[in-house]
């Protein structure tokens, strides 16, 4: 028994390779150079304090009914890059409510300065390790 699962243990990392692209591509580890220790910092911070991130992406970015998960699953319009994480923090996604409660959009153009904003895509980057990369469309 146990010479059996030892071979079945050994073969896991080929399995896992051989899985589709959407399942298999991880995000690089290689960290950018601006995501630094005090970057990821001052962006966590920031995605509980005056960014407001938590209010939608939730408790360590595990998502809510607001807004999707940060760590887990494929990025739904992206590749997970830090240039496209800076993108995104300071140009798209939804916030909150207006007062008919119609979606608006993301306060972080208006609330934080391009500094901030390449903090809190530090922080992101630095917990969204976990999530991969969709497969690309075949031909």
């Amino acid at each position: 028994m146990r010479a059996r699962a030892a071979v079945i243990g050994s073969l896991v990392p080929f399995v896992l390779a051989s899985l589709p692209g959407d399942l298999a591509a991880q995000q690089p580890v290689e960290r950018p150079a601006e995501v630094t220790k005090a970057a990821i910092e001052q962006g966590q911070a920031l995605y509980y304090g005056r960014g407001d991130c938590s209010d939608c992406h939730g408790d360590a970015g595990a998502g809510s009914a607001e807004g999707p998960s940060l760590v887990t699953g494929a990025w739904d319009v992206g590749d997970g890059t830090y240039a496209w994480l800076v993108h995104m923090t300071r140009h798209a996604g939804w916030g909150t409510r207006g007062r008919a409660g119609e979606p608006q959009r993301m306060r972080g153009p208006t609330v934080l300065d391009s500094a901030e904003v390449r903090q809190v895509a530090a922080y992101v980057w630095s917990i969204s390790r976990g999530k991969s990369v969709p497969a690309p469309p075949s031909p």
